[in-house]
């Protein structure tokens, strides 16, 4: 299972300019529910949406529930990396639109809420949370029918434009967020990698 784990931190790491989302120490109850739903076919079978996509490829290593367990289980358990702030907005109006939309479902500190099926939010980092909320609003995201949750996802961010989800993630990430990822000796390449970007 480890050999596993290793392929999947070519995209979920952050030894390299790969770009998945870190995944460590995101909730348990989530990731194996996302893993299920990629490995059913209910996410990533949409050629389009090319991360999620390729995502839909990977998880056809996966074998059984038993493994989509493990590897749930094994990021769950891995302590949170710090995130590079991407994010820019104004973070008054982001938590104005917070508590306004968000806070129902994804708790007053976006620590999530299992029983509504909604994610922590303060694991995110910012430029997947966009990313994310650009595909929920497009169709990309949530349009599968039994994909219930997110096409509740896909139903609230339909009328929010770009500047709205930088407001909103702005605050959140600033809020409650991860701590900021400092480059190591003052170079903005991660380290390990050969690649300048």
């Amino acid at each position: 299972m480890l050999v596993k784990v290793h392929e999947c931190r070519v995209c979920h790491g952050t030894q390299e300019a790969q770009r998945g989302p870190i995944l460590d120490g995101m909730e348990y109850w989530y990731l194996y529910e996302q893993l299920q739903k990629f490995h059913s076919g209910v996410r990533g079978q949409n050629p389009k949406n090319r991360s999620e996509y390729l995502m839909g490829v990977g998880t056809r290593k996966i074998e059984n529930q038993v493994e989509i367990a493990y590897l749930a289980n094994w990021f769950a358990k891995q302590e949170p990396k710090p995130a590079i702030r991407t994010i820019q907005g104004d973070k008054n109006l982001g938590q104005k639109m917070y508590e306004q939309r968000c806070v129902q479902c994804h708790g007053d500190r976006a620590e999530g809420n299992r029983k509504l099926k909604s994610p922590a939010l303060d694991k995110l980092e910012g430029w997947y949370f966009i990313e994310q909320m650009r595909k929920f609003r497009s169709g990309e995201r949530g349009y599968h029918p039994k994909d219930e949750w997110g096409r509740v996802m896909a139903t609230a961010s339909k009328d929010l434009a770009d500047w709205d989800l930088k407001n909103l993630i702005a605050y959140v990430v600033n809020e409650f967020g991860l701590p900021e990822a400092q480059p190591m000796d003052g170079s903005p390449v991660p380290a390990g990698s050969r690649k300048p970007f």
